[in-house]
């Protein structure tokens, strides 16, 4: 006698799906929803325009007429580091970028330690020293070529005390230090709210295991708030060094790379052969070789600030 079942007329068989299926389903259809219009625009604005640089910088042609391309090779990346026009930009972009990360670094972390503390209206101070990153560039070099020029309010206020009125804008040997106390200024919001979101993570319990065993303020700052901090230095000194090498328009509103080419950034070169020399094609391999450049020096800044502690 058979003890099988029969199936009941008229039903069907439940099907049992795996557990979570579903949900799995809806999260992947919500997550697409989410990511899908910035992806689709990250590839229109930023990857495609990134290919068709690439492809750009091995053509020769003027953008009066595009279509009349020629197809040069490498040869416009070998003429990057045979022009000396070329090369004495890229040396002054890393002589820009390394002022201002060496003189910004010390000045943010000093800065975030004295924001950290209890003071009056602390987020008030917090938001002006946090503006002028907001503030558009344009508006910043402007704001500065008033300052820094032959009558501005600087050399007034030198003259008042009796010093002589200082070429900031036109000497060879101030124009680029003058272009890197302006970025100092604009980019210190930056590093100084990164550095005062990493001194608020630190773990106490170390602060206050170190006070009780002895340990003076300065001994807390050497061996436990800077080690621990490391970290957060290595994201300050890229996120730095990136915009600097970025740096576009002190160049263009307060000198035009003058004088004799010594604020002639990488950036603005990029901008003076595309559009005034009508050569897109040179300026796309120029434009190549600063994010190559940009992408080695993030990845060596953090090969050598690499820390092992952890918290």
């Amino acid at each position: 006698m058979s003890t099988k079942a029969e199936p009941v007329p008229g039903r069907r068989a439940k099907r049992f799906a795996p557990a979570g299926g579903g949900r799995a389903r809806q999260d992947l259809l919500a997550a697409a929803a989410f990511l899908g219009p910035f992806i689709i625009l990250a590839l229109i604005f930023q990857y495609g325009p990134l290919l068709l640089m690439v492809k750009d910088s091995f053509y020769d042609y003027t953008l009066i007429t595009p279509d009349l391309k020629t197809f040069v090779g490498f040869d416009n990346f070998v003429r990057i580091f045979t022009d000396q026009g070329t090369v004495k930009s890229l040396i002054i972009t890393l002589l820009l970028s390394v002022g201002v990360v060496i003189l910004t670094i010390p000045l943010a972390f000093l800065l975030a330690m004295f924001l950290n503390g209890k003071l009056p209206a602390r987020g008030f101070v917090r938001t002006m020293v946090f503006l002028p990153v907001i503030t558009s560039s344009v508006v910043v070099a402007t704001l500065w070529t008033f300052l820094l020029n032959a009558n501005g309010l600087i050399n007034s206020a030198l003259g008042s005390v009796g010093i002589s009125q200082q070429p900031f804008l036109t000497s060879g040997t101030q124009a680029l230090p003058a272009i890197i106390v302006l970025t100092v200024w604009q980019q210190l919001g930056m590093a100084t709210v990164l550095y005062l979101g990493g001194l608020q993570s630190l773990p106490s319990e170390l602060m206050e295991a170190a006070t009780i065993d002895g340990a003076s303020p300065r001994q807390r700052f050497r061996y436990i708030t800077i080690p621990l901090m490391s970290r957060t230095t290595v994201l300050v000194v890229v996120v730095i060094t990136v915009f600097a090498l970025q740096s576009f328009a002190p160049a263009y509103i307060m000198t035009g790379g003058a004088p004799n080419g010594t604020t002639n950034t990488l950036v603005y070169l990029i901008y003076q052969t595309a559009f005034t020399l009508q050569q897109p094609g040179y300026a796309s391999a120029i434009s190549l070789l600063l994010l190559v450049i940009a992408l080695a020096i993030s990845l060596v800044q953090m090969r050598l600030l690499r820390t092992r502690w952890d918290y």
